[in-house]
């Protein structure tokens, strides 16, 4: 018995004894540490190296130093370290105290929208104590320190000169830390004190090696999201939320080529995914379809639908009773079998309103099957959630957030979903005007396929990685310059010309058998960047002149050559005959019309087998024609004796059984079948007033499909197909209302917006509800308003005329910039091609000049073209210009102006 409890006193003695050598070791012992044990997992990003004299003086002499240079931080970098030299004696201090050494700098929140860094040195067996000390004997004649404690740790303040405190310093065992911030040098303390929390070393995979001999750049979710969160004006936004719901790391071991920076090594994700690339993924078949006005990309291109699944977006928070419904009607049934997992995310360019267009591609195995079950989720009898348009039918969910209920959470940012069809690629686009934009950019040809040569985006994905994000740095630097808060904004603009000098960034993932790999590239411009000069004004000659006999009163108007797909010319001159032009200049056919256009040309498929006619109006006649000159079976047709002021073609399912709209002087308005036969309800309809723009037809998601007719009394009225008054018509805007009004269709539920004369500006929706009124500041008296729509209706800008001046308003009633010229007689057209691709013509009939303006005011053409009427122009992508119509006297003219 003695020897059992003998043994028990022993082993209580080795138990007590053992902790505590383990408690001495822990904090009173000078234990050796690794700096990343003092850098907080929340860090916006750290750089490590082990050889920092070496990656300093590659960094410097690389050809990308000439754009880092130019970054204040970049600059302060290394006037520091010429001063820390310089201090110490130029003896090379210094470099030598770097050589050899584990060194990390890294950059911490410090508030809101405020951010420093932090230096640690490792001394490793060497004495970081007494390397602060000949450090601080050596700067006693410079400034002064004054010494602190916290948490029994001591803190020196180095105070300058001036008596403006520089930096805080400390030892941590055998690691010296620097920073001009006291609270990172304190929350390094605490880390070190407590080594249980989180932090940067814990969150690294136990495989990551050591950095190379340049140094590794160490990322994690949270850091990220902290560092967006201080920049963006929106510290809630998405993406920053899924982020900080993640919980991956990645260490970068940094390489510097000939014209582009990589990182690349391991990640650690939270996810059990394997970033395996299909091996039946077909990549070409997204580039048909890619915009080249994308401006960032998120792609997955897994095994299967299953693998995708399995990447979680964890801060989304799904509508229990939209999952429910998702849940029964499309997931239960077997919706997702269908899909591959080759998934495509696209920011593209904004347009009008739409400052977020996303476009989801999803391809499909079984692309009838997913139609189908689209179809009777919608219901197919249910005509309110269908529209068509470039001849692909769209339904329209108002569900928020389909996409991300239906794909574990990604693919935020869809408030309402637009889906259409293309072969096996399933659609989708968060609004009406993003999935217009992308079918425009798919059907002429301006996608990844035909890009330019010279083009980088296309070469930013690879087939090979399984998860990939790419930004466009040159296209999407305004956009992020908007969405930065006040402070970093300015930042962003400054030096934008450096950051725009890197032709992408792209983070991707590709799998190993052994590890998952993140590699981070950026590519750059060869040459030191330089701050863009404002546009230069541009000297134009025709590229082609066309004469005539006569004046000309009509157009030019283009109209698409279905043979070979150029673009055809209508014309008309006094004499009322009407011209159809090839775009090499050759009269196709001439036909003798009984008046002067009054409408629209528009092209219309009669036969339904691809060809294509002209559809227009005279006072007395409804016009149809084929590209011989012939007239169409029934054409040309009349109202009796109604005189035809406006007309408008409507094909209400894209089933070629076209609707022609009519309005007459005496008030009435008529609406034909195909082939002029008068249609009951509308035979005629009599509003008892005379109109200011074309009737139309308009199909509201959500709310189905309205006739609509502006009266020159100030009233919209509100029709439905069989011509009876839809709820909340007429929307009365007032008498004051004498110019058209704007129906923009960028959002849902759609606006509708007039001025007054005077210069109030007022809204509507369908329902019939004025939502707003504010009235514009009027300098004089005189001044007359009115709104100027884009030549797709997407947006508008504010014109107030003035007696010797014209201002120019965007659509938030702020002014862009004044025109010096003035008058009545002014024609204005608007042309919205995304980004900065906006152009005012504006012609002086009077004097038969034409300007082009951009939207900061500035003239781009000099001297003016050639022009006494409307001009039209086209955005060639292909070919990267303008094509720019313009007539004058018996002439009609092209000009073409780069992109």
């Amino acid at each position: 018995m003695k020897i059992w409890k003998s043994l028990l006193v022993l082993i209580a003695l080795l138990a007590l004894g053992w902790g505590g050598y383990t408690l001495y070791q822990t904090y009173f012992s000078s234990r050796s540490i690794n700096n990343l044990e003092l850098i907080s997992s929340e860090a916006a990003f750290t750089f490590e190296t082990n050889s920092a004299d070496q990656a300093w003086n590659e960094l410097v002499t690389h050809p990308v130093w000439d754009l880092l240079s130019q970054l204040p931080a970049m600059e302060a970098l290394a006037q520091q370290l010429v001063a820390l030299d310089s201090l110490t004696g130029h003896a090379g201090m210094v470099t030598k105290a770097l050589r050899n050494k584990q060194i990390t700098v890294s950059y911490h929140a410090t508030g809101i929208d405020s951010f420093d860094l932090l230096y640690a040195l490792n001394f490793g067996n060497q004495s970081a104590p007494d390397f602060l000390e000949n450090f601080r004997s050596e700067l006693a004649e410079k400034g002064q320190f004054k010494s602190r404690k916290y948490s029994d740790q001591g803190i020196l303040e180095y105070i300058d000169a001036s008596n403006n405190p520089k930096w805080t310093l400390t030892t941590l065992g055998n690691v010296l830390l620097i920073s001009s911030t006291s609270f990172l040098i304190e929350e390094a303390i605490r880390l070190y004190l407590d080594p249980t929390q989180p932090n940067l070393s814990s969150t690294l995979d136990p495989n990551s090696a050591s950095p190379s001999s340049l140094g590794r750049l160490i990322l994690t979710s949270k850091g990220t999201s902290r560092l967006l969160a201080g920049i963006s004006s929106d510290r809630e936004n998405g993406f920053i939320r899924e982020l900080a719901s993640q919980d991956y790391s990645v260490a970068l071991n940094l390489m510097l080529e000939e014209n582009q920076i990589q990182l690349k090594g391991p990640v650690s994700f939270l996810d059990e995914v394997r970033f395996l690339p299909s091996v039946k993924a077909n990549f070409p078949d997204f580039e048909k379809l890619i915009s080249n006005n994308t401006l960032a990309l998120t792609q997955i291109n897994l095994p299967d639908i299953f693998q995708a699944q399995q990447l979680q977006n964890r801060s989304f928070v799904p509508k229990s009773t939209l999952s429910g419904e998702f849940q029964a009607k499309l997931l239960d049934r077997g919706f997702l079998d269908n899909f591959t997992a080759e998934q495509y995310l696209l920011k593209l360019e904004n347009r009008g309103n739409q400052q977020n267009n996303l476009i989801l591609l999803l391809k499909s195995n079984n692309p009838e099957q997913t139609w189908a079950y689209l179809n009777e989720f919608r219901n197919e009898s249910d005509d309110l959630s269908r529209d068509f348009y470039r001849d692909n039918e769209i339904l329209f969910f108002p569900e928020e957030e389909l996409p991300a209920h239906l794909f574990s959470g990604k693919f935020w940012g869809f408030p309402q979903s637009h889906l259409t069809l293309l072969g096996e690629i399933l659609v989708v686009a968060n609004s009406a005007s993003g999935m217009k934009m992308f079918l425009d950019d798919y059907y002429t040809g301006n996608t990844w396929i035909k890009a330019k040569a010279n083009d980088p985006s296309p070469k930013s994905i690879s087939p090979a990685a399984g998860y990939s994000k790419t930004f466009f740095l040159p296209k999407i630097w305004n956009q992020w310059t908007r969405e930065a808060n006040p402070s970093w904004s300015t930042f962003l603009q400054k030096y934008a010309s450096v950051f725009r000098s890197f032709s992408y960034l792209t983070f991707r993932i590709n799998e190993f058998s052994d590890r998952s790999e993140a590699t981070i590239l950026l590519p750059f411009q060869g040459e030191e960047a330089k701050e863009k000069s404002t546009t230069p004004t541009m000297v134009l000659a025709p590229n082609q002149e066309i004469k005539f006999d006569h004046p000309l009163t009509f157009g030019p108007r283009s109209v698409l050559n279905f043979n070979d797909k150029t673009q055809d010319l209508v014309l008309q001159d006094e004499q009322n005959t009407f011209f159809l032009v090839s775009s090499a200049g050759q009269t196709v056919f001439t036909k003798e019309l009984s008046g002067p256009i009054v409408s629209e040309v528009f092209q219309i498929d009669y036969y339904k087998n691809g060809k294509l006619q002209l559809l227009f109006a005279t006072a007395d006649q409804v016009h149809g024609i084929d590209r011989l000159g012939n007239s169409l079976p029934g054409f040309p047709f009349s109202l009796g004796n109604e005189k035809i002021t406006h007309l408008n073609l409507v094909d209400y399912d894209n089933s070629k059984d076209y609707r022609y709209f009519l309005a007459t002087g005496s008030g009435n308005l008529w609406l034909t079948d195909r082939s002029g036969e008068k249609l009951e309800g509308w035979n005629p309809l009599a509003l008892k007033e005379t109109l200011l723009k074309a009737p139309e037809h308009i199909r509201v998601p959500g709310m189905g499909d309205y006739m609509v007719a502006q009266g020159k009394s100030g009233k919209l009225h509100l029709l439905n197909r069989r011509g009876e008054r839809q709820e909340g018509g007429p929307i009365d805007f007032g008498a004051e209302i004498t110019t058209s009004l704007a129906i923009t269709k960028d959002k849902t539920p759609f606006q509708i917006q007039g001025i007054s004369q005077s210069g109030e500006l007022i809204r509507s929706g369908f329902s019939g509800e004025i939502n707003y009124r504010n009235q514009l500041i009027k300098d004089n008296r005189d001044d007359r308003f009115e709104l100027l729509s884009d030549q797709s209706e997407l947006t508008y800008l504010i014109l107030v005329r003035q007696f010797n001046k014209t201002l120019i308003l965007d659509n938030q009633e702020k002014q862009l910039f004044s025109l010096p010229q003035s008058g009545a007689q002014l024609i204005f057209r608007y042309f919205d091609f995304g980004a900065n691709r906006r152009l005012l013509a504006v012609t002086d009939p009077e004097q038969g000049f034409g300007y082009l303006y951009d939207l900061q005011g500035t003239l781009l053409t000099q001297p003016p073209l050639e022009s006494e009427g409307p001009m039209q122009i086209l955005h060639r992508v292909s070919e990267g210009q303008y094509a720019i119509y313009t007539r004058s006297g018996n002439s009609t003219f092209q000009y073409l102006m780069p992109d």
